[in-house]
């Protein structure tokens, strides 16, 4: 995936503020239940897996459904990447910790000077994390946008 300059500024940005430097947590075994018997469904303790590439659709009320592709890279607990419409008409960043199950961090958006301008923002997202899907949703972005930015955003995913 090819990033504009500006975009790719934005990524690295978001990078070095990101968790990157962060620690990651070694995984611990249950404690075993009272009376010596083994836990019935032992819970997990390792964090999602969101690293991949992964594609699905940006939705928000007042836009068109956007085709969306993720890139994401994660160490332990730390998650950081890019993503981009198709055609490439937004492009933003993405940087979050995965918990069991569940990621949550922020998502920047782009859009580049053509059609109604250059603009960006940044948002709060948080959701599930499955194996092979994901659907994180956020209030919407903040920032200065002509047209305004996309605003209850749900952002659904599957590993490719």
């Amino acid at each position: 995936m090819r990033l504009p300059a500006a975009a790719a500024w934005l990524l690295t940005a978001l990078l070095g503020y990101g968790c990157g430097g962060g620690t990651s947590s070694v995984p611990t075994m249950p404690s075993p239940s009272p009376g010596g018997q083994p836990n019935p469904s032992p819970t997990p303790t390792t964090p999602a897996n969101v690293a991949g590439n992964w594609t699905g659709t940006l939705e928000s009320p007042g836009f068109v459904t956007r085709t969306i592709t993720v890139l994401a890279f994660q160490g332990g607990t730390c998650v950081d990447g890019a993503w981009r419409t198709e055609p490439a008409e937004w492009v933003g960043a993405i940087s979050g910790y995965a918990d069991v199950g569940s990621f949550s961090g922020s998502i920047s958006f782009q859009r580049p000077a053509d059609g109604p301008g250059k603009c960006g923002g940044v948002a709060m997202v948080s959701g599930e994390v499955g194996e092979n899907t994901l659907r994180w949703t956020s209030a919407g972005f903040t920032g200065d946008c002509q047209g305004g930015l996309p605003q209850s955003v749900t952002i659904t995913l599957r590993r490719q």
